[in-house]
């Protein structure tokens, strides 16, 4: 017999204490704690739940925060698929993890992965933006940057 899931008010408490963890240097206790804090939103409310892919996020968050580029790259591509799926391609929260992964592709030496990317963002970007607005000329800056380096 599995356990039952913990109730929502726990769940938050932990990503609190995950959160915490992160800010005070702790990454390890943080990336511990939001692995297991993703299993259980996932059998709580399901893999398309908003908190399980806000936990996701966190996560990856975190271990690009402890360097740990590839396992945040791992974390991301499925993430960045699911929240295509669930909330579109103009979210919020998909265009954060979009910029994150062009970021982790950037620190492992993938500049064309990167520069891909952030084309990617840019077209969602330019649905939401005015082509002269500040995000959007800042991501053609780095595009150019990426371009020029790989």
């Amino acid at each position: 017999m599995s356990p039952a899931p913990e109730p929502p008010d726990t769940l938050t408490a932990r990503a609190e204490l995950a959160e915490s963890k992160a800010h005070a240097g702790d990454f390890r206790g943080a990336v511990t704690e939001f692995r297991a804090l993703v299993k259980e939103r996932t059998a709580a409310a399901g893999p398309d739940d908003l908190q399980t892919l806000s936990a996701r996020l966190n996560l990856a968050r975190v271990l690009g925060t402890a360097k740990q580029f590839s396992k945040a790259i791992g974390v991301c591509e499925p993430l960045l698929r699911d929240q295509v799926r669930v909330l579109g391609t103009e979210h919020a929260d998909t265009l954060e993890t979009r910029q994150l992964l062009a970021n982790l592709r950037y620190q492992t030496g993938d500049a064309e992965g990167a520069a891909e990317e952030l084309e990617r963002l840019l077209a969602a970007l330019s649905h939401l933006f005015l082509p002269t607005h500040d995000r959007i000329t800042k991501v053609q800056r780095d595009i150019a940057f990426l371009k020029r380096s790989s």
